[in-house]
C-alpha cells in the first residue's frame, strides 16, 4: 500500500466534507490492517454517503472490501480492506470513542 494511495482516499473524502481525517500506521503495532484512515460525518446521511464514496474510492484503486460494520444503521460504519480499515463517525461517537487516543502513538501520515 502506497502513501499516495492513502493520500488520495483521504483527499476525496475531504472533498466530500468529511471532517478531522487522520491517517494511522498501525502496521507495527496491529495485525488488523496496516493502515488506519478515521473521518466525522455529519449526519446519518452524511455517514453513509461518505462509506458509499470510500466503497467507490478504493474500488477504482484495486482494493476490495473485506468486511463493513455499522452501514446504514449505525453512527459509526467500519470499511476493511485488508490493509486499510476506514472508521467514518459522528462527531459524538468520535468524541466518545476516543480512536485517536488508541492509534495516537502510531506515526500519522500528513496529506493536505
Amino acid at each position: 500500500m502506497s502513501t499516495e494511495m492513502l493520500k488520495k482516499i483521504a483527499d476525496k473524502l475531504s472533498e466530500k466534507m468529511a471532517e478531522h481525517i487522520v491517517i494511522y500506521k498501525i502496521k507495527d503495532v496491529s495485525s488488523i490492517a496496516d493502515y488506519l484512515i478515521i473521518c466525522t460525518g455529519n449526519s446519518d446521511t452524511h455517514i453513509k454517503s461518505l462509506a458509499d464514496y470510500s466503497d467507490e474510492i478504493c474500488k477504482e484503486l484495486g482494493l476490495v472490501k473485506i468486511n463493513s460494520e455499522g452501514y446504514g444503521v449505525s453512527k459509526w460504519v467500519c470499511l476493511d480492506f485488508g490493509t486499510i480499515m476506514i472508521h467514518i463517525m459522528g462527531k459524538n461517537e468520535r468524541e466518545y470513542y476516543k480512536l485517536e487516543s488508541i492509534w495516537g502513538s502510531c506515526d500519522k501520515i500528513e496529506f493536505e
